[in-house]
């Protein structure tokens, strides 16, 4: 026996309609023709592998396919009432051919549901009709109904997968009337022969090869491109233009797509009802992407697959029609992309092709490809289980009446964010993610009552995996690290009132006890005079840091200054940004981001941080930044006194010459002969100055940095080079 494999090119992962029609093809086949056909995709195009060749595959469809019948006599414009279309369906309800005597025997049993009644039924009435069919349908009939609707209990008994509208129509244009008005058009429904050009419009639909005949008539949301309107041909608007044969197949496949009881039960309130693959939608993750995207209708995940699968497996695919986060099954589209991300898929999908239902050309709803995404597997997307429960109480509560818009913003941003780290973890991804956290966490800073009011509190501790995930080797990630690892040496052995806190409680009113959550009370976030971080100007933003850790070490009583960095910075990263080389701005939303980390971990940390312990030759810059630097060490040196601001609040002022000599100055005190005699420089240079202080050193650089500068004087008063 001959196996032949058919390119299907007119079945196309997109539009939606012909993605439908590789399942109809399929579908009919193996329950029609050949029962061991299987399909598969291959570069973009359905292939269908049959003992049918070319021909008989054509013939089958022109000659013997049996169109499943699809009726909906509980929708206005069905052809069931008086003032309904009837051009396709009294000539279907009086067909002789044999072909067609399924869809004659389901006209007269929706005709009985629909009995005296002379407009569609609505409300309970609605509701009993649809119940007595699903008592009386059975067969191919019963199939189409669970595909187009969904019955429950509760005070809302019908629920709609939006891939059928509502309930096998799409505002005006009813599917099942339009499908007969189709066949018509293709067949002579008394011998059941097709008509002339019929074959020519097969071909183009099966192996989308170029033909006339087209027609213009409406094709709902399946089928953007010719759907006709502004913009559709080369004057202002046009009609539609569309193969009878798209329609026909593109409803037939469908049908395929059944909602399963297991999944009735578990719909997650989507108003489209737990269709396969189908999830609330969300504007994000595709270049057009605006908030007006996120209908009710959501979004349908339509899966690729690459080995030869049978209709049996296709059927398994959309029956169980889930994607998995964990423990729990995909609600909104992120929750798809994760799952796709960590392979919560099953039955060899390759890829999904995504489609939001979503408003376009005026109001029609149309079924708009925002994209294809790989099954991958992208073991570092579980990291953003550790930020799923604060990012969802932004979303929700940013989202209501009252809520600053800001806020949402922010948080579409962030859900941004994810869809990229899902869609490619590559670093610059996940430093961007940190970025847009943080940017949030400072909005909620800068509007204290808000954040009070929505219950909204910090970024919670994330792992060390983080800065694995984010770390793209530059400098600004390096600098922004070392400055985020930072606390108070002996906080916790201090009472509460005099303890300083890592750097994050100068970005952020935390509490003094653990300062992981927000200092507040009924008014709004307190005005904490520690928290000097602005997130405007990330020189100014270090520099006031180091001004006030320098004030707040005496007032508080701490030996040397009181920062000290689980990560130190390296020495060339350091001159890079004292000589302009940086992105402050970037580097300053990098370190905010990075501060949420549990740097108490700090094994995970030194595992992660393999550039701190790189060496670097020391550059130009080296003995003026170690002028500085050095006057701030941390307690326990013994070149360490309690901290000087003067010398910062001369750098802060753009008065270098006055902080070096002051600074030369304080040297003096310690023992050292400075080798420096003449400072020059601008106020630029100054302000960045005072910021690197901010960024620790190791012990090993804090020595070479000494050598840079002076000479020390021994106790037996010789000179020690």
């Amino acid at each position: 026996m001959t196996l032949h494999v058919h390119a299907l090119a007119g079945c196309a992962p997109t539009p939606l309609a012909h993605y439908l029609k590789a399942l109809a093809v399929l579908r009919l086949v193996a329950e029609q023709k050949d029962n061991s056909a299987r399909g598969f995709w291959k570069n973009d195009v359905f292939h269908l592998a049959t003992v049918l060749d070319r021909n008989e595959l054509t013939r089958f469809f022109l000659d013997e396919y049996i169109p499943t019948p699809l009726v909906a006599p509980w929708n206005g414009g069905s052809g069931f009432y008086p003032k309904d279309n009837k051009s396709g369906f009294e000539p279907m309800s009086r067909a002789d051919a044999p072909r067609f005597a399924d869809y004659r025997s389901a006209i007269a049993l929706a005709r009985e549901l629909v009995g005296e009644r002379k407009e569609r039924p609505a409300g309970d009435d609605k509701v009993e009709m649809i119940r007595r069919a699903r008592s009386a349908w059975s067969g191919s009939l019963l199939d189409w109904l669970g595909a187009a609707l969904v019955l429950t209990e509760g005070k809302r008994p019908l629920q709609y997968p939006a891939l059928l509208g509502t309930g096998g129509n799409d505002g005006r244009l009813d599917f099942t009337n339009n499908q007969m008005q189709r066949l018509v058009e293709l067949f002579d429904l008394d011998s059941g022969a097709p008509r002339a050009g019929s074959d020519a419009l097969l071909e183009a639909a099966l192996f989308g090869t170029s033909t006339h005949g087209l027609q213009s008539f409406s094709v709902g949301q399946f089928y953007p491109g010719a759907a006709g309107g502004a913009n559709a041909s080369s004057g202002f608007s046009g009609s539609s233009l569309v193969d009878p044969w798209d329609f026909v197949l593109m409803l037939e496949g469908a049908v395929t797509l059944e909602v399963a009881a297991v999944r009735r039960l578990d719909a997650h309130g989507l108003t489209q009802a737990a269709a396969p693959f189908a999830v609330q939608s969300q504007a994000e993750g595709y270049a057009s992407a605006a908030p007006s995207d996120e209908s009710a209708r959501g979004e349908q995940w339509m899966p690729l697959w690459e080995r030869p699968a049978s209709l049996a497996d296709v059927h398994a695919l959309f029956v169980e029609g889930r994607m998995q986060t964990g423990r729990h099954r995909a609600r909104r589209a992120l929750d798809a992309a994760r799952a796709v991300s960590l392979l919560g898929v099953s039955r060899s999908v390759t890829a999904f092709e995504r489609f939001a239902f979503a408003e376009r050309n005026g109001q029609s709803n149309l079924a708009v490809p925002v994209g294809r995404w790989r099954v991958e597997p992208q073991p570092r997307v579980r990291l953003l289980e550790e930020i799923d429960q604060w990012a969802g109480l932004l979303r929700s509560r940013s989202s209501g009446n009252g809520a600053p818009a800001s806020l949402a913003q922010a948080a579409h941003r962030i859900d941004s964010a994810m869809f990229n780290v899902c869609r490619e973890t590559r670093p610059a991804r996940w430093a961007a993610l940190l970025e847009e956290l943080a940017a949030a966490e400072d909005l909620l800073v800068a509007r204290p009552r808000s954040a009070v009011e929505l219950r909204l509190q910090p970024l919670p501790r994330l792992s060390p995996d983080w800065m694995v995930a984010a770390n793209d080797d530059s400098a600004e990630f390096r600098l922004a690290a070392a400055v985020a690892s930072q606390y108070a040496p002996g906080d916790q052995k201090r009472a509460t009132e005099q303890r300083l806190g890592p750097i994050r409680a100068n970005c952020l009113p935390l509490e003094p006890q653990h300062f992981r959550r927000f200092n507040a009370n009924a008014h709004g976030l307190v005005q904490d005079p520690a928290v000097v971080w602005q997130g405007r100007d990330t020189v100014v933003d270090l520099a006031a840091i180091v001004l006030r850790r320098i004030t707040d070490a005496g007032r508080k009583w701490h030996e040397g200054f009181p920062l000290r960095g689980v990560v130190p910075a390296r020495l060339d990263d350091v001159d890079a940004f004292l000589t302009g080389q940086l992105d402050t701005r970037r580097l300053g939303r990098l370190a905010r981001g990075l501060m949420a980390l549990d740097w108490r971990k700090k094994d995970g940390i030194e595992a992660a941080s393999v550039w701190a312990w790189e060496r670097a030759e020391l550059a130009s810059s080296a003995p003026l930044f170690a002028l500085f630097r050095l006057l701030y060490a941390e307690p326990g040196r013994d070149f360490s006194l309690r901290p000087d601001p003067a010398p910062v609040r001369l750098l802060v002022g753009g008065r270098l010459e006055d902080a070096a000599r002051a600074a030369l100055a304080r040297h003096g005190a310690l023992g050292l002969r400075p080798k420096l005699r003449h400072v020059v420089g601008d106020a630029g240079l100054a302000n960045r100055l005072a910021a690197a202080i901010a960024f620790p050193i190791s012990n090993y650089d804090r020595e070479c940095l000494l050598d840079q500068i002076a000479k020390r004087t021994r106790s037996d008063g010789a000179v020690a080079s």
